[in-house]
């Protein structure tokens, strides 16, 4: 079932209440994570809790958690939800401000964290994704997973009315990653995405992607590129801890390969499904 802990207290998510006042709801002020729970398992969580403090960081947002208090927290939350697959959402933002201000005032932090149900999809139910390119208008620290995701969902909104799935966003003519998601092509015999910089996300499940890829023994090389590239890349997928391993077959109404999940996707993902086991086997 789907759980919430807001402030130390567990509750149903539709119960859990804010102050109209916080300022992740004033300013979109705070940081999050989304994490995979798979078999009743939280897999990456070290990883995505060194993002964690490295956004709270970024953002000058102290709070009394350590890694170990997170971590105890979110196994309670898995246990008390008591769903075998389920994405974690945990949220901090800089709490109830004594006035509305710019100015960071002294305050107690927010903590919220959510369980809800997810269905991991099987290599049958995949199906190729149409993308377009979009401008990235957003700002320019990307790689500091704030709540301020406005530009990101104008944008993703934007493809959808157009009849896209989602849009891969171009800074200067070059690809930074999709609304919600990082960006690998496919090139020949080598796996490419964009390096890491201040205009996107560094992905936890795209750093696994490498990982993976590595071991498969295949080329992976972190540069950038442009929409041409994409255009005429043989596969084109997209990675999150919500799609894990996502094929697009369409960009700007140009087909990807023949339109369909490529075979190095095939491999990618079908390693990824088994490293995922073998980390759920490791937990226990």
């Amino acid at each position: 079932m789907a759980i919430a802990y807001l402030n130390g207290a567990w509750t149903a998510p539709r119960d859990a209440k804010i102050s109209v006042f916080d300022r992740g709801f004033m300013f979109g002020d705070g940081v999050y994570e989304v994490m995979p729970v798979y078999g009743g398992k939280i897999l990456t969580k070290t990883a995505h809790l060194e993002r964690l403090a490295r956004s709270l960081k970024e953002i000058r947002l102290e709070t009394a958690h350590s890694q170990e208090d997170w971590s105890i927290l979110l196994e309670q939350a898995v246990e008390k939800a008591g769903e075998s697959n389920a994405l974690i959402y945990l949220q901090v933002t800089r709490g109830v401000a004594p006035e509305r201000s710019h100015v960071y005032l002294s305050a107690e932090p927010t903590v919220l964290i959510t369980v809800t149900p997810f269905a991991p999809k099987t290599e049958q139910d995949i199906v190729c994704l149409k993308v377009c390119t979009k401008e990235d208008f957003r700002w320019h620290r990307a790689d500091i997973k704030v709540t301020s995701l406005i530009a990101n969902g104008m944008i993703k909104n934007e493809a959808l009315s157009e009849g896209f799935d989602d849009a891969i966003m171009l800074r200067a003519g070059l690809v930074t990653e999709a609304t919600s998601s990082n960006v690998f092509i496919v090139v020949g015999d080598e796996i490419r995405t964009p390096p890491k910089s201040e205009l996107l996300l560094h992905g936890i499940t795209r750093q696994e992607v490498i990982r993976v890829a590595q071991g498969l023994d295949l080329k992976v090389k972190e540069c950038d590129f442009q929409v041409d590239d994409l255009e005429s890349a043989n596969e084109v997928w997209l990675s999150a801890t919500g799609l894990e391993v996502q094929p697009v077959g369409q960009i700007n109404g140009n087909q990807v390969g023949d339109g369909h999940p490529g075979p190095v996707w095939r491999e990618m993902f079908q390693a990824f499904q088994k490293e995922k086991q073998q980390s759920i086997e490791c937990i226990d």
